[in-house]
């Protein structure tokens, strides 16, 4: 009966042990599987709209930048403010990038030219240089938000990455839908903004 009862624990042992050797070779080989069925997943589908030559829908590799996509797409307009994209950015699967236009300062340029001595119009002149110091964050390049009181550069990237993604904003009030960005720094910045051209 001794012997009995030894062969039974050493049998049991022997199976305890190989039920853990299976299991973990089942383990390693679902885990190998997951990797490769994420290695082939190699095309992705990027929207590219605004100042580009050729905007729409491509077909890019999986791992490609937004440099990459913008020469696909014929490059960007001369237009184009490139500054204000991180060229270097990993595409993702249906991610739109759009690509905007540089701000239109022709009218504080003009103002700025002009050689106005009279004293009378110094009020006019005041006047359009306030609404020619308005930032349009739709607009704007990095450099530019940075000048905003309470926005440094990590800021004006996410303002920059939510245009990007979601699209202009319709309003300034919009902006506060930017992480970071809440009640009191947009009373601090709500009279230095527009989203009009």
């Amino acid at each position: 009966m001794v012997l009995e009862k030894r062969e039974w624990i050493i049998i049991s042992i022997i199976t305890f042990i190989l039920g853990i050797l299976v299991g973990n070779y089942a383990f390693k080989s679902n885990s190998n599987n997951l990797i490769n069925i994420e290695d082939q997943v190699t095309k992705i589908y990027v929207d590219i709209a605004g100042e580009i030559k050729s905007p729409g829908v491509y077909e890019m590799e999986n791992g490609d930048r937004v440099f990459q996509l913008i020469e696909k797409a014929g490059g960007a307009t001369e237009n184009a403010d490139i500054s204000s994209i991180n060229l270097s950015k990993k595409l993702t699967d249906g991610e739109k990038i759009i690509i905007f236009a540089k701000r239109n300062l022709i009218d504080s340029e003009t103002t700025t030219s002009s050689s106005i001595t009279q004293s009378d119009t110094s009020s006019s002149i005041n006047s359009s240089t306030n609404k020619s110091n308005l930032i349009n964050i739709n607009t704007a390049s990095q450099k530019e938000l940075e000048e905003l009181p309470g926005i440094g550069p990590a800021l004006a990237q996410k303002i920059i990455d939510y245009r990007e993604k979601n699209g202009y904003f319709s309003t300034i009030e919009d902006i506060k839908k930017v992480s970071g960005i809440g009640d009191k720094r947009f009373e601090a910045i709500k009279d230095s903004i527009t989203v009009g051209p």
